[in-house]
């Protein structure tokens, strides 16, 4: 792996000193890159500072527009419709954020705490909002689809149901969070963490076949065809061998081997030579097939489109993490196809294809959705280098006032990864139980948290110490 260039001390403390009217200046000794499996790659045509750099500031550019404290104080979402560009996904008229984009957003402020100081600070207003907004079926989950006003959207929108993507990432963040700040503070970080993953076992995962629903209603009203779909988006794969990791419940394993199994027979029975997945695939109890049209959101359900376009980078990121082959085998085959099919230009990757590789000509290229997904999947082999570079080169050119919310934020995370800062929750030994039944009852552990004061960062601090390394550094005031 690259590691960052140093900087002279002068250079950093000068910098620091410049900056420190306009912002808080954190500056530590070591800011090191995650580390991700041996033999994966990273983009390697740029220092490792300058990739840091343009992931600093675009951050900054996302937070400006898309981090809101709207809806109470000490409370913070993403709010999706900042940009006043189309939404989309099948929400309500008036939609401010969906739990899809909380989970975004709590990811985000907890991998982005080693540059804002006021992560932990967003990441607990997060929280409290996702506390305001529990789904009916389990406080555990959240409700998926808020509007103007800061409620649940009603009628057929059914913004007070949980949708599986969301859960999976809050409870990943969590222990994340769990991890970073630990859980002795305002907010019991694990607890909540617990909390989410019960209730993602309980609702969310179907008790016989172990596949991942869509969400808490999928199958509560009799609909048969739903109750076995499930959406290629939610292929969290890491995140599953992280909850298990943590709890030592094999419920766990047993939902990412059953994932890993039906991508590996769709790939075989439908696309062995692209790998792609469709949005939906249903049929699950009998003979998976791709989902049919308007089965879930719109005639593109059984089509590689918008949901489908984050499956590589959900799966590349079980094989940079811990190595899983089975990742390896599938997005083998969909690099060398995408590659193939954009003749390694990423700007010609098209936005959705029909599962047989075909492009749905109704559609544009270029999206940042699906071409930032394409970096992560290529990082898997040193086959990819050049495309990676190409890929990364890519997102860098795209402007964000061009680009809507999904894509936008797509991009941030996918740079976090490809700049090698994508963290995952470490087993330690805890007091706690490591297991939590899926049918034990929730209940918080503290007071209603209302208007609770948000815990102060520590006061402005510069350290230098020998082998020093710029600490990645969020200029938050007004520097271009």
């Amino acid at each position: 792996m690259r590691h960052p260039k140093r900087p002279s001390t002068a250079l950093v403390l000068s910098l620091c000193i410049a900056a420190s009217a306009l912002f808080t200046c954190t500056v530590s000794a070591n800011s090191p890159r995650a580390p991700y499996y041996p033999g994966t790659i990273a983009p390697d045509h740029l220092p490792q500072a300058d990739m840091d750099q343009q992931l600093a500031t675009f951050y900054k550019a996302w937070k400006a527009i898309y981090l809101s404290d709207e809806c109470g104080s000490g409370r913070y979402f993403v709010k999706v419709n900042a940009d006043h560009k189309p939404v989309g996904g099948d929400t309500a008229p008036g939609t401010i954020t969906v739990s899809e984009a909380h989970g975004y957003g709590m990811l985000i402020s907890v991998m982005m705490a080693d540059y804002d100081t006021d992560a932990q600070k967003i990441f607990d207003g997060m929280v409290r909002y996702f506390e305001d907004h529990p789904a009916t079926s389990d406080p555990g989950l959240m409700a998926w689809n808020q509007i103007e006003g800061c409620g649940n959207s009603t009628g057929r929108f059914r913004g007070d149901v949980s949708a599986t993507d969301g859960d999976l990432d809050i409870a990943y963040a969590l222990l994340l969070a769990d991890q970073k700040w630990g859980s002795q503070g305002i907010i019991d970080y694990r607890s909540e963490a617990n909390a989410v993953l019960a209730a993602i076992l309980k609702h969310e995962v179907h008790p016989r076949t172990h596949h991942l629903m869509i969400g808490d209603w999928a199958g509560t009203d009799g609909d048969h065809e739903i109750e076995y779909a499930t959406r290629s988006s939610d292929f969290m794969q890491s995140h599953l061998y992280s909850f298990y990791a943590i709890t030592g419940d094999k419920r766990w394993q047993a939902v990412r081997d059953k994932t890993y199994s039906i991508i590996n027979t769709f790939n075989q029975r439908y696309t062995p030579k692209s790998a792609l997945l469709p949005d939906f695939i249903s049929h699950l109890d009998t003979s998976m097939t791709p989902a049919r049209s308007e089965l879930v959101g719109n005639k593109r359900d059984g089509d590689y489109a918008w949901n489908a376009a984050r499956y590589p980078w959900r799966v590349g990121l079980d094989y940079l993490l811990y190595g899983d082959p089975r990742a390896l085998e599938a997005l083998t085959v969909f690099n060398r196809w995408a590659r193939s099919t954009t003749h390694d230009d990423p700007a010609a990757f098209n936005s959705g294809y029909r599962i047989d590789g075909s492009a749905l000509v109704d559609e544009g290229k270029n999206a940042l959705g699906f071409v930032s997904a394409l970096g992560v999947s290529a990082m898997i082999s040193a086959d990819n280098q050049p495309w990676v570079n190409s890929v990364w080169d890519n997102l860098q050119h795209q402007s964000i006032t061009d680009n809507a919310y999904y894509g936008n934020t797509l991009k941030l995370l996918s740079m976090v990864i490809m700049s090698g800062h994508w963290e995952r929750p470490r087993p330690a030994p805890s007091k706690k139980a490591a297991h939590v039944s899926a049918n034990q009852p929730f209940t918080r552990t503290r007071a209603s948290m209302g208007s609770v004061p948000v815990a102060v960062n520590p006061p402005v601090r510069l350290e230098l110490a020998r082998g020093f390394t710029f600490k990645k550094l969020l200029r938050r005031g007004g520097l271009g």
